[in-house]
């Protein structure tokens, strides 16, 4: 799973909640490719007609064979746990809402913005945002964390 950093801030290892800002934000993207898709549905067992039928998508509405939502969880996990807050952290709460289908071949724009921050009980919260390449919002979320680490050795 590729995944883009779209910002221009450099990668950087928070490795503790002082070094998170409020407002930080950092973008992603990601191209939803077959293997990607195939992957996922080998991972899952998830073989539903909706994700493996094109015809089926077609007769229900559907230009191309549709995403698995929960993908989307697999990929900011990845980003969440490599890039930001890039490991030293326990997710407590993930919050999907699901906007619209999203489908092989679709290039998605990830946004996270931590927009609250408690320094006692070393939490943050992030809002997340994912658009497809037409700017139609397909998920948005928040995600709470809590930071384990101060120094990784």
């Amino acid at each position: 799973m590729k995944i883009i950093r779209v910002s221009k801030i450099k990668k950087k290892n928070f490795h503790s909640i002082e070094d998170i800002k409020l407002n930080y934000s950092h973008i992603f993207k990601i191209r939803i490719t077959r293997k990607l898709h195939n992957d996922f549905s080998f991972l899952s067992g998830d073989k539903s007609p909706i994700h493996s039928n094109l015809n089926f998508c077609k007769r229900n509405g559907y230009k191309n064979i549709v995403g698995y939502a929960f993908l989307i969880t697999c990929i900011l996990s990845k980003i969440y746990g490599m890039y930001f807050p890039g490991g030293t952290e326990l997710c407590l709460k993930q919050t999907c809402n699901f906007k619209r289908p999203f489908f092989i071949k679709d290039t998605l724009k990830i946004f996270i913005k931590v927009i609250q921050k408690n320094i006692s009980a070393k939490l943050i919260t992030v809002s997340v945002v994912i658009k497809n390449q037409n700017k139609k919002v397909i998920f948005d979320g928040e995600t709470i964390f809590q930071l384990k680490l101060n120094e990784i050795k």
